[in-house]
Formats: C-alpha cells, structure tokens, sequence
C-alpha cells in the first residue's frame, strides 16, 4: 500500500497501525497546495459473498454520514472522504498532531485527582456531543484519545466505521446476524461484551480511565468482587471520598446503576471542591507558639537533623543539542564514543567496603538507519538486542511513555551479570535519525532506593 494514490489523490505515506478490522494509514492528499496530511483508514471485505458486500456497503455508507455530521466538532476528526473502490472500502478523516493516551496513562504514574477530574471534564465535553446524535462510541480507550499538539485538548478518535462494517454477517438465509463484540477488554462492560451496548457503556469506559490514572494499574489488571463484580481499586489511589462515588457509580456492573447521561457525570463532577491542602506538621505547629528566636534555633537544629535534598546541576552538550539534570554529588564520566553511542556516564558515590556495585545512569545515543527511525521499529530492534545480549534477561515491566516530550517506551529487566543480581531501567525515544536511550543499572536489592531521583533526571531530560 506504501506509495499507492487512492481515490487519484491520496498518497498512502507509511502504515498507523492495524487490526482484525482494517488498517489505518498516514497520507498526503496531491490535490491541496500544500499536500496537506490525512488518516486513510482501509477496511477489504473477507468473503467475496455478494449478500455479504452489499450489507456491508450499506452500513458503510450509513457510518460515514455519522462520522460527518460528528466531524463539524472541534475535537472530533472531520471525515474528508469515503469511497469505494475495487470492493473495498476507504475512509479519509483529518489528522490530527500529538501522542495518544497511552504515553500518558501508564504503570509508571499516578495522576493527581486534580489531573483526573480535568481530563474527565475534557473527554465528556466531547462524548456528550457523541451522545447527543444518539451515537454510541464503544470503544474509548487511551489509544483512541489523542492529546492534540496545538493546544493540549482531548481528541476522541476512531469511531469504529469499520468495525461495524466488519462486525456483521450474512446468515444462509441472506439475514445479518451479529458475529463480533466491538470494544476493548479492560473497558467494555459486561451489556457490551453481550452485544447490546448503551449509551451508559462509554461512561463505563471513561471512568475505567479515571481509575486507571488515579491507581496507575492497568485496565485488566483491576480486581473484582467476586460475588457483585464490582471493581475493587479505592486502596490503590489518593482520592476523595466524593470523586471515588462518582467513578463507581460511572463503572457499575448493572448498567442500570450507573449515571444514565454525560450531562449527570458532568453535573457531579462540578459539584467537587479542591481537595483540602495536607495538614502541617504537629511540629510545625508548635513553632508557632515559640518566640522568633527559639524558633530560629529549633529550625537550624532541624536543619541538621533532616537530610537535605540533592543539589542537581545540568549537563549540557551542544553538539548533540540535549541537557539532563543530575545530583551534584554524583560522578560524571565519558566522552562521546560514536560506535556504542555512550554519552556520558553518571555514577553514585561508593558508600563503604560494602559497597560492591556501584548504580549508575547512562546516556546513548545512537544513529539509525532508515529501517529503524520510527519508534516502533526502532523498539523492535531494541527489544531483541536485550533479549541476545543478556541471555537470562527477564523483561517484567514494559509500557508507552514519554521522554523530552517525544513518544517513547520504557522497559524494566532484570539479569545477572558476574556475582550480581541486576535491575535495570531504560527508556527511549526516537528523533529525526536518532534513538536517544537513558538506562539506569542498580544492584536488585538497591533498585528502588534510588529511583525517584533517577525518575528526576529522567523527566529533566531535554533535545532542543
């Protein structure tokens, strides 16, 4: 498909993603001045049946009036085309500039209450315009959420055209009968999984998010009650007793317990105040009955006593145009070696004879070849060079994220290296013609000790 025009105007670029529905392809549309870009999402018929086409042709048509009535939102996707053409079927929707979801929502955050209730806000807005033309999404998810570049607003993609399409078929008797469930496992409830969905079931869905970026658990990952099938999350997360009511009656096991409209969720979500601010100290507040200058010298005694935060100085390097932040009492080594792409080197100060393995933080870099510069590709290949460097690897933690901004992924194995039990951390990211990798190494038993200062230079990590 790679290079094909379709349609005598779209210029199929490179592939989005795919499935068992279809494939999702970048293009350029030739006949705008500026070749604008464009999603082309592809759906070819599996059975040659004439029953069979003409059905699907029918919802085809059907869905694509949908999608352009929801197109004149501001933060739906404008469907620009339909078409058909040698018995397959063609959307052409606008594209749209930023990451999805899922480098945000991830095993590796937990997101403020504050942070989930805007993004809540942000998705209903949308939905209840959804809902509105009597339009069930099915599928919400944080891959079908992109965070638009332009403006940091909330994106809903992927209105399933071709699912639908793909999820009917023909019987004997020229009858269409239903044969896939639409959704995502982890965010479908149990009136979708049965083929009967409401407009309740994309709320199921929003607040599944919800719970998943306050507890920072995957969606399937989520315990039930097994005798009421209720989700069993309010220990995992930092949360108010009046927010956690809300995402509960949002993800209700009977639909009919739920909120039944957007505008409900919306209206309870208003009616939250900010959370109150973390009490003082009692030893705080016994300073304040103290006259100014006892309170001087209990706070230079405390200032002693409680261990002072690392000093974190930059490391720049104007040739490779990128900086990070590290703690000052850590020692900084290396000079750029083209062949491994080793950077720099930063390494914790031995703390006794004890101290046999010394943690440390470095940065790579490496040029790539044309077959490698995209993430995914690039992940692959990585992913793989793990497996054969370290042959008693174990990968037990891998997600998408985000590094200096850019889309990335991020892996946590664990291996043996001489006498010692290794864990490590790296993450990466991909830019232009080059993979920029930070890869953090502690002994298994000191791994979490230093971690959210490793996380700290991390998220310091910059490309200009």
């Amino acid at each position: 498909m790679i290079g094909k025009i379709l349609d005598g105007r779209y210029e199929i670029v490179s592939k989005l993603g795919g499935g068992a529905f279809g494939t999702t392809y970048l293009a350029i549309d030739r006949k705008l001045p500026d070749k604008d870009r464009c999603v082309v999402k592809h759906f070819s018929s599996q059975t040659p049946d004439p029953n069979t086409l003409y059905h699907a042709r029918r919802l085809f048509e059907t869905e694509a009036k949908v999608l352009n009535r929801l197109g004149n939102h501001d933060r739906i996707p404008r469907l620009l085309a339909h078409f058909e053409e040698n018995q397959e079927f063609y959307l052409v929707q606008e594209f749209i500039a930023g990451n999805d979801l899922s480098y945000e929502i991830n095993p590796y955050k937990q997101w403020s209450q504050e942070e989930v209730i805007a993004l809540l806000q942000d998705i209903l807005e949308t939905l209840e315009f959804v809902h509105q033309h009597h339009v069930i999404h099915r599928d919400i998810k944080p891959s079908n959420l992109m965070r638009r570049q332009q403006d940091g607003k909330v994106v809903l993609i992927d209105f399933g055209a071709v699912k639908q399409i793909s999820s009917q078929a023909v019987n004997t008797q020229g009858q269409m009968t239903s044969t896939v469930v639409i959704g995502t496992p982890g965010y479908i409830p149990s009136e979708q999984s049965q083929g009967q969905p409401r407009l309740c079931s994309d709320l199921y869905a929003v607040g599944i998010l919800g719970i998943q970026a306050l507890t920072g658990l995957n969606a399937m990952q989520l315990p039930r009650d097994n005798l009421t099938g209720e989700i069993i999350w309010r220990d995992r997360a930092q949360v108010s007793p009046r927010l956690a009511e809300i995402l509960d009656k949002m993800v209700k096991y009977d639909f009919r317990q739920r909120y039944q409209s957007v505008a409900e969720v919306l209206q309870a979500l208003q009616s939250l105040t900010p959370a109150n601010p973390p009490a003082k100290p009692m030893w705080w507040k016994a300073l304040v009955g103290l006259g100014i200058a006892a309170t001087a010298t209990i706070i230079a005694f405390l200032f002693i006593l409680l261990p002072r935060n690392n000093s974190l100085e930059t490391y720049n390097n104007t040739v490779y145009g990128i900086s990070i932040k590290y703690p000052q009492h850590w020692q900084k080594t290396g000079t750029p070696d083209r062949i491994t792409g080793n950077l720099v080197k930063f390494t914790l100060p031995k703390e006794g004879d004890a101290d046999t393995y010394l943690e440390n933080v470095n940065l790579i870099i490496l040029d790539l070849p044309e077959n490698r510069r995209e993430l995914e590709q690039f992940t692959k290949f990585y992913l793989d060079e793990i497996e054969q460097s370290y042959q008693n690897s174990k990968i037990i933690e891998e997600s998408k994220t985000q590094l200096a901004t850019q889309p990335a992924y991020q892996v946590i194995y664990t291996f043996e290296e001489e006498k010692f039990n290794i864990k490590r951390l790296q993450v990466w990211t991909v830019k232009e013609n080059k993979a920029y990798i930070i890869t953090y190494t502690a002994d298994i038993a000191k791994y979490s000790e230093y971690l959210s200062t490793v996380q700290t230079m991390i998220n310091s990590f910059k490309i200009n």
